[in-house]
């Protein structure tokens, strides 16, 4: 990592803001870390100084722009700097939005710790693209949820403890058609077992925000 490196920090959230910028001060290879709290101040401390790596949020509380209209008017700008973006919100769709359109260079989850952090600004730096692989996990999940709405219907049965007799009676369906639903289920989680398919099905929930609904481990498979 080369230590004239200069980082700006795009978030409105000032206090997650101070605290990143904290972190990578810590780094003897960064030279100086900036933080922007919207567009306009963005675009004008990049127009004044000379930043190497945009650390960018996603979403703004503005309906006036977000993190991808942001990527896209640095890249048109300046095509040269890296735009590492961060969310808790990671979407397929956002993936391809970010790589596609926008021409980003990373694409990071907020909870990733520091070290995982400074790995991605050397990579980036190398003129590679980054995932990190909590989101990388959930963009694999994203890829196997396309499932029918009763496959559907049977996983949150699942996840709410029931076993599969239990299933079919709820559901008024056969145990053999359950049976070959999670079985199904199986194949496109790419499990072995229904605490492995319902723990990778939380991983999806929690990121996606798909519902505030508790959900419990079952106590049988």
């Amino acid at each position: 990592m080369d230590n004239q490196i200069n980082i700006l920090i795009v978030e409105d959230h000032l206090s997650y803001a101070q605290g990143m910028q904290f972190l990578l001060q810590q780094n003897p290879k960064i030279n100086e870390v900036n933080i922007a709290i919207d567009r306009n101040e963005a675009l004008a401390k990049l127009e004044k100084n000379a930043v190497q790596i945009v650390l960018l949020d996603l979403q703004f509380d503005t309906t006036e722009y977000d993190g991808f209209t942001i990527a896209k008017k640095i890249k048109q700008l300046y095509p040269e700097i890296k735009i590492m973006v961060l969310t808790q919100h990671a979407r397929k769709g956002h993936h391809r939005r970010l790589f596609d359109e926008c021409a980003v260079n990373a694409y990071l989850d907020k909870k990733l710790g520091i070290e995982e952090t400074y790995l991605a600004i050397d990579e980036v730096l190398k003129g590679n693209t980054y995932i990190d692989k909590s989101i990388q996990q959930i963009l694999d999940i994203e890829e196997f949820m396309k499932i029918s709405s009763r496959e559907r219907e049977v996983l949150e049965e699942l996840c709410e403890g029931q076993i599969q007799k239990q299933i079919a009676d709820t559901l008024s369906i056969s145990p053999k058609t359950v049976e070959v639903h999670v079985r199904n289920l199986f194949k496109k989680f790419r499990v072995k077992n229904s605490t492995e398919l319902i723990a990778r099905y939380i991983v999806y929930r929690n990121a996606n925000r798909d519902t505030n609904t508790e959900m419990r481990l079952p106590f049988k498979k």
